[in-house]
């Protein structure tokens, strides 16, 4: 397995995010400001070029961290984990999937290795992420929840960097049965 660069991801998925949503604001204050015309267009399409940028980004942190804990025991492979995100309203209940499941997954792994330096993913962390991206829908108090997602989505990403990159380089799939 090849190791993932926790600067990367956290500067990737925190950057892109972070900045996009600024950017995104701005160019809806000016969109409203009247002597703005041309500025805000420029803000608004930089800002969903860098959402999309960190999306992209966390799509295949996601894939990888799928296929660090490969071994005929993981509830999904990598493809399927990051390509169920994609189907409408299925994908409310898969992202309880990737991401809770995967810290359950993860944690059985190592169990089941006897990884005893590889690092326990807090399972809490993971749910409570994907319950506040949720929370976005709730009036004021959503922005508030939003804002704390994000920081504990940092969390979430270094926490998955540290624990991918304590796994032992090579696979530790079970041999397939030789045909008789």
């Amino acid at each position: 397995m090849q190791r993932v660069s926790k600067g990367f991801y956290l500067v990737s998925w925190g950057g892109g995010v972070g900045l996009g949503v600024v950017l995104l604001a701005a160019g809806f204050l000016l969109a409203m400001d009247s002597h703005m015309d041309e500025a805000a267009p420029f803000a608004l399409g930089l800002g969903a070029l860098t959402m999309l940028y960190g999306a992209i980004a966390i799509f295949v942190l996601w894939y990888k961290m799928w296929a660090a804990i490969q071994d005929g025991h993981a509830r999904a492979t990598p493809g399927k984990a990051v390509g169920f995100l994609f189907i409408p309203f299925f994908n409310l209940y898969w992202a309880f999937q990737v991401l809770w499941g995967w810290a359950k997954d993860y944690n059985a792994y190592i169990a089941r290795h006897n990884l005893a330096n590889a690092p326990k993913m807090p399972e809490g962390l993971f749910l409570a992420y994907v319950i506040l991206c949720f929370s976005g829908v709730i009036p004021v108090l959503g922005i508030l929840l939003v804002m704390a997602n994000f920081v504990i989505g940092l969390m979430m990403v270094s926490k998955i960097c540290d624990g991918v990159n304590a796994l032992p380089a090579a696979p530790l799939a079970a041999p397939s049965p030789m045909p008789a």
